[in-house]
């Protein structure tokens, strides 16, 4: 089954069919976008630490 959403941005990769939906999202006030976008900014920021340190 593939899950429908509301898509904003559909593009294809090769033979692959990309949708971006913002369900997650959409219905968030400003607050609420701030405090996703900081939670994925450190979960984000050790991988990105190592991999950056790695190509040294």
């Amino acid at each position: 089954m593939v899950a429908t959403g509301n898509v904003v941005k559909e593009f294809k990769i090769g033979n692959t069919r990309i949708k971006i939906c913002d369900d997650y999202c959409r219905d968030k006030n400003k607050a609420d976008v701030e405090a996703i976008l900081k939670r994925i900014a450190v979960d984000a920021i050790g991988p990105l630490s190592v991999a950056a340190y790695n190509s040294k």
